[in-house]
């Protein structure tokens, strides 16, 4: 298994672990995702931005991705001026799970944003979610901020 950035010709299987990750996102919160096909031009934007990328991990085929950009924090008289990376997706195909792909993902995430001058990694993660949150703290991720929501 190799991991490198995704290309065009990488479209339509980056396009089938999208339609992965949101049926997952979907059995744990039906009532705000659904099962969807990622966009072909979403995906293509992301590959030739130069401030993100699609680092995919393939072997005959392309077995988990980690979409990542890299970001500025918001212009708040109170907010430290700073690069991040934020981890928008992170999807490893499921026969292919617990064999340490999602960590390799990760290091080379963690890689790029060093590259790109980031000084942390950022992410949102479903609650309901435990083993991505197993992963994310097995990776040194913490907890900084929680999203709550009222149903009206």
């Amino acid at each position: 298994m190799k991991i490198r950035k995704a290309a065009a010709k990488d479209i339509d299987g980056i396009i089938d672990l999208y339609t992965i990750l949101f049926s997952d996102m979907a059995k744990l919160q039906p009532e705000y995702f659904k099962v969807a096909k990622q966009d072909d031009e979403f995906i293509r934007m992301i590959i030739e931005n130069e401030d993100s990328d699609i680092l995919i991990a393939y072997d005959t085929k392309i077995i988990g991705l980690a979409l990542v950009q890299k970001q500025k924090t918001p212009p708040y008289n109170c907010l430290v001026e700073h690069n991040f990376a934020y981890l928008m997706d992170l999807v490893v195909e499921p026969v292919f799970r617990n064999k340490g792909i999602g960590k390799k993902l990760i290091e080379s995430v963690k890689k790029w944003a060093l590259e790109k001058d980031c000084k942390y990694i950022e992410l949102n993660v479903l609650s309901q979610n435990d083993k991505a949150i197993a992963l994310y703290k097995a990776m040194d991720f913490d907890e900084e901020m929680k999203t709550m929501r009222m149903k009206l």
